[in-house]
């Protein structure tokens, strides 16, 4: 018994120290952005190096700040993901209660497609959707941008929200009929509350997937007009220097949004995530 309980806690302990080194090469990234956001240059290249710097100093931020193309990747990225969010929500509820609650032939093959789909990386589509965009004059367009996310996020976005529309019981709809609600009545009035996680871990998975999308903006946009954040922050490396205090300060800055938005709706998200995992 002695010998059950002292291994007990060994393994216990082992398997804290190892979330406690898994947790700290997590974390470490963002520690070091944030460390070198706020150094001068001089300290930049200290050897050996330090977290925290001697003067701190914003100068960093400044120079993000008052670059007028940041100003307008920043709204170009808050227009797509808006958009990205928006319409992905409105496709997979719709879908999503399209697959709980009616059965059709090729239902089950068009689910196991969506997965499929989901499991594609963007590495894959991006040739086939240049030569889309490209015969469609749509090159350099938000709407690329906006479309080319969507084909990421509505798989996922349509099979969460399925599995938590299968676990809201048919006579919470029966009954709104009943009181002469019609069918998009007793789903917006009825279905959508009782399946409020899952919307939200949709939307909070959907805005950090188009906020940070790198590989098809850096594809389907060519000028600062179009341009999004992620994008934009390799304007402060030049031809043979990279100035990474700014570059550092405007991650940073792109991370913000998505840091905030994920500690509000933490609890909101692990609930949808997991709910959407045991019922699927």
């Amino acid at each position: 018994m002695k010998k059950r309980s002292i291994g007990g806690v060994t393994w216990q302990a082992a398997t804290y120290l190892i979330l406690l080194v898994m947790i700290v090469i997590s974390v470490f990234p963002a520690v070091w952005m944030l460390s070198t956001s706020i150094k001068s240059p001089t300290e930049l290249f200290d050897n050996p190096p330090e977290i925290i710097p001697d003067e701190p100093t914003l100068s960093n931020y400044t120079a993000v700040l008052h670059n007028s193309k940041m100003y307008q990747a920043f709204f170009n990225s808050v227009m797509v993901t808006a958009a990205v969010v928006l319409l992905t929500l409105v496709v997979s509820v719709l879908a999503g209660y399209g697959f709980a609650r009616f059965r059709f032939k090729g239902s089950g093959v068009l689910k196991v497609g969506l997965l499929f789909g989901q499991m594609i990386p963007s590495v894959v589509l991006i040739i086939p959707l240049y030569f889309l965009f490209s015969r469609a004059g749509m090159l350099n367009t938000r709407g690329a941008l906006v479309i080319a996310d969507m084909a990421l996020t509505i798989p996922m976005g349509v099979i969460m929200l399925s599995s938590f529309f299968e676990g809201v019981p048919r006579e919470l709809e029966e009954a709104a009929k009943m009181d002469g609600c019609t069918g998009i009545g007793a789903l917006f009035r009825v279905v959508l509350p009782v399946a409020k996680p899952g919307l939200i871990s949709v939307a909070i998975y959907t805005f950090i997937h188009a906020w940070e999308e790198f590989l098809f903006a850096l594809n389907l946009t060519t000028s600062s007009r179009t341009r999004t954040l992620p994008i934009a922050i390799s304007m402060f490396s030049g031809e043979f220097a990279v100035d990474w205090g700014a570059t550092m300060a405007a991650a940073t800055v792109v991370a913000m949004p998505v840091l905030l938005i994920f500690l509000l709706c933490n609890r909101y998200f692990v609930q949808g995530m997991a709910d959407g995992a045991v019922k699927g």
